[in-house]
């Protein structure tokens, strides 16, 4: 294993335990670390996000419920933040899947159980620095590559990522370097959230069109509807001084009217056909002004192919609900049925001698 230097990292410690928070930084100045911060909560390390973001962040996941993670896509998505791609690991006394999941979903890198030794902390910083996943950037996540397999329609590119914490560790930082390499990225991370914010819309559209058909709205084509306003608040805000976006800008904002005018009439009754149809011809509009170099048709298909996937999913998990539903009603009816007979085959025990006309009919039967 390398001997990596690690004097010249900064890092960050967020616990609400101060104990546990002294423990972190002993052992990480006792791997070399100089600079270490402790935060006792995320309000108080709120100003991190504004100002030069530590090289690696320990953030306890224990305290308030969901801060931390506010924190981490705080980190992670908002424009502001010097450098979004700040070394991420979790750190929990109680770690399960669910825990897992929340992490890996707002770009964590790494869930690291307490307590821990010394050489648990160095091996997790290690594989960081060797080992770190890409980023990807999608309409509503920025972080380490989560995909176990590929997916239906979008292709999205995987971002290797500026690593401050490996720049600094293995002696290849510079101040100019790096501010480089941060500038670099994150101008990549806004041209791919503007066009996965264009696709996401046309995604949401495409999806609603069908339901938004019918004479009565179905609940979620009109909730696919209500999140396209999200996607275009986060692409409008992305709108910087590259280049000319007054149309990104006026298309964006023609969409997020219409949006609202048709999930208010999809709540009363049907829904305009020609609502239906601008809503779709400005969706595609928006990812050609996004991305004028692209072919639309290529755009269109690759947002049908994703409508097309998650249709397909969903129909799976109604088929496997419904095969389970069935499975139980079965099991109940067997049970129900097996109580039955062995009720049937148990000598009836009478607390009062039956009159001769019943005990006749009882024999009788």
């Amino acid at each position: 294993m390398p001997d990596y230097d690690f004097s010249q990292v900064d890092a960050a410690i967020i616990d609400s335990q101060l104990n546990t928070a002294r423990v972190f930084r002993d052992v990480l100045i006792r791997l070399g670390f100089r600079r270490v911060e402790l935060f006792d909560s995320v309000k108080a390390a709120a100003g991190l996000l504004g100002s030069v973001m530590p090289d690696l962040v320990l953030v306890d996941a224990d305290g308030e419920d969901s801060e931390a993670f506010h924190f981490i896509r705080a980190l992670r998505n908002e424009p502001t933040v010097p450098n979004p791609f700040a070394c991420v690991i979790v750190t929990t006394w109680a770690p399960t899947p669910a825990l897992l999941t929340r992490v890996t979903n707002v770009g964590g890198d790494d869930l690291l159980m307490k307590p821990v030794s010394p050489k648990q902390v160095r091996d997790r910083i290690v594989s960081l620095i060797e080992s770190r996943k890409g980023f990807v950037v999608t309409a509503d996540y920025i972080g380490p590559d989560r995909r176990k397999s590929p997916r239906e329609g979008a292709q999205v590119p995987v971002l290797d990522a500026p690593n401050t914490l490996r720049l600094k560790a293995t002696g290849q930082w510079t101040q100019s370097g790096a501010r480089m390499l941060l500038n670099e990225a994150v101008a990549t991370v806004t041209t791919q959230k503007r066009l996965r914010a264009s696709i996401q819309v046309a995604f949401l559209v495409e999806f609603a069109l069908v339901g938004l058909a019918r004479q009565a709205p179905d609940r979620m084509s009109i909730d696919h509807v209500g999140r396209i306003g999200g996607f275009l608040d986060d692409l409008l805000r992305r709108l910087g001084d590259d280049g000319d976006h007054a149309p990104v800008e006026a298309v964006a904002r023609a969409i997020k009217t219409l949006a609202d005018k048709v999930r208010a009439a999809a709540e009363t009754g049907p829904v305009a056909a020609d609502d239906r149809a601008q809503l779709q011809a400005l969706s595609r509009a928006l990812m050609q002004a996004v991305d004028p170099d692209r072919a639309l048709e290529a755009m269109t298909h690759e947002v049908s192919s994703a409508v097309a996937g998650y249709r397909s999913r969903l129909e799976q998990i109604a088929q496997a609900k419904a095969a389970a539903a069935a499975a139980l009603t079965a099991s109940t009816a067997a049970a129900a049925d097996e109580g039955a007979n062995e009720g049937a085959n148990q000598p009836i025990a009478l607390s009062a001698p039956l009159p001769a006309a019943a005990g006749t009919a009882l024999s009788a039967g």
